[in-house]
């Protein structure tokens, strides 16, 4: 009898103590970049007049009755399709740990068309041309903080993102100063506020943590620094709008590669994870414009000495990397770093909510255990402009669980993905990756699939022409210029 009594407690207990069991946890964060707004869209000067005006509180009210649908495809966004983005997210994800924005907040060619709409008197006066610029991306900052009212939006700026031009941004300039006052209280508690202003201020990067972790460090960068495109001395005899770029440099880009350096040996010293956040990726820009020699090009989108000490990093720190989140190329997109033939860290390229280069809008929500931050899977949301005859409300395209069947999103497993596509050009996985590319708008053809798979598995031009070499294929021209701004008919790949 006694021992019949303790099988009853033994099993007694162990069924109370199965109740108790926590399972694993799970939980979305939010991946919304490249809105490019542009407010200006269908405005007369009467009506830009009126515009600039207006506190940013007002500007909603104001625009939606000029934007009265969202926008189309080789536009940047207006206020109707940046709201509608927003209020989708908000649907499909109503209370994420965070919200990751990769940069690119105010639209192509920004100072351009201001003054091509402005009165003389407004554009030339350069208080004016920043009071309207920082009003814009209010306007973004309090369409994010209506919807997602204490969610912490970790932001990096783009290569548009600057009162002197595009990749123009000028270290402790104005710009930096304004932009970390406005966006500081959108990033609540994860960062310390003692350090973020200075590294804010001078460079455009500061450390945060990753909201629901107990480890995760997220280091933001300002990439436009280390693209070859950016220009970081500049001649202004009026001291407004940076008028003219003279003698390029880099000390900007090395500063802040100390700055990445220090970052990393005081995550490992107090044994943190990190996550990467930038806008512009490390690698290739594969673009397959058709030129009259009939080549292709491929560029760098890094300059070679700031590419090769990023990889010394990687080397010495890929111990405590993550992963990385990146904007820029308005695609849903990857790109792999790799080391002696070893995958080890890999960024994924967020899709743009702008439509310019013949993508549709999208933006993605992230499923991740915060216990252990492994990053289960992600689904992306799309509004099909390039169908008319499509109702138009975003749709979810995919779920990487069925798509790619990843078991978690790092740099090990998309290696394999991206190789077994390699090798099997047809299979199911190649072809929801060339169909989600443009987000539904237009496939890649089978025949150019090589280019962007070598594209994605190489950090260097080196790795590329071999990746292609492999496959029998004669490897693109190098382009004699980094990648950037590309206003081709096309607009493949214009960022």
């Amino acid at each position: 009898m006694r021992s019949l009594i303790r099988q009853i407690v033994v099993l007694l207990v162990g069924s109370l103590a199965a109740c108790f069991v926590t399972p694993a946890m799970s939980a979305e964060f939010l991946l919304i970049s490249d809105i490019h707004f542009q407010p200006l869209s269908g405005l007369d000067q009467k009506q830009f007049q009126h515009l600039a005006s207006l506190p940013a509180e007002q500007w909603g009210a104001y625009l939606a009755e000029n934007n009265p649908t969202p926008g189309k495809i080789g536009s940047d966004s207006n206020y109707r399709l940046m709201i509608s983005a927003l209020d989708a997210a908000k649907t499909r994800s109503p209370n994420p740990l965070f919200i990751l924005y990769p940069g690119d907040f105010l639209a192509h060619q920004w100072q351009e068309q201001y003054e091509n709409l402005a009165p003389r008197s407004i554009a030339d006066d350069p208080a004016a041309y920043r009071t309207f610029t920082m009003k814009a991306i209010e306007v973004v900052k309090h369409e994010l903080r209506k919807r997602f009212p204490s969610v912490p939006v970790l932001a990096t700026l783009g290569n548009d993102d600057s009162f002197c031009g595009d990749y123009w941004i000028q270290p402790d300039g104005a710009f930096l100063h304004q932009f970390g006052d406005l966006w500081q209280p959108m990033l609540g508690k994860t960062i310390d506020t003692d350090t973020f202003g200075p590294s804010f201020r001078s460079l455009g990067a500061y450390r945060a943590d990753v909201p629901g972790t107990s480890s995760g460090r997220l280091l933001v960068l300002n990439s436009v620094y280390w693209s070859g495109s950016y220009c970081s001395s500049y001649f202004d005899p009026k001291d407004h709008n940076c008028c003219q770029c003279v003698n390029p440099g880099s000390k900007p880009g090395h500063a802040q590669m100390d700055w990445l350096a220090a970052e990393l040996e005081l995550a490992r010293r107090q044994h943190k994870r990190v996550w990467l956040l930038m806008h512009v990726p490390p690698g290739l820009d594969s673009y397959l414009e058709e030129k009259s020699d009939g080549h292709s090009l491929a560029a760098e989108m890094w300059k070679e000495e700031f590419m090769q000490r990023y990889l010394k990093l990687l080397e010495e720190y890929r111990d405590i990397l993550h992963t990385s989140f990146t904007g820029h190329t308005h695609m849903d997109d990857f790109r792999i770093d790799r080391l002696d033939g070893q995958p080890v860290l890999l960024h994924k390229i967020a899709p743009a909510i702008s439509p310019i280069f013949g993508n549709n809008p999208g933006f993605q929500t992230y499923e991740m255990d915060p216990t252990t931050e492994q990053i289960s899977s992600w689904k992306t949301y799309s509004l099909n402009l390039s169908d008319p005859q499509t109702p138009t409300s975003w749709q979810m395209l995919y779920d990487s669980r069925t798509s790619y069947q990843l078991e978690s999103l790092n740099a090990q497993s998309a290696e394999q993905l991206f190789r077994f596509m390699h090798a099997h050009p047809d299979s199911g996985f190649a072809s929801s990756y060339r169909k989600h590319y443009r987000l539904g708008a237009s496939a890649i053809r089978e025949k150019d699939l090589p280019v962007y798979l070598c594209t994605i598995l190489s950090a260097t031009y080196a790795q590329f022409a071999a990746c292609l070499k492999d496959k029998g294929l004669a490897k693109p021209k190098q382009a004699d210029q980094p990648a950037q701004v590309r206003e081709d008919a096309g607009g493949m790949t214009a960022h």
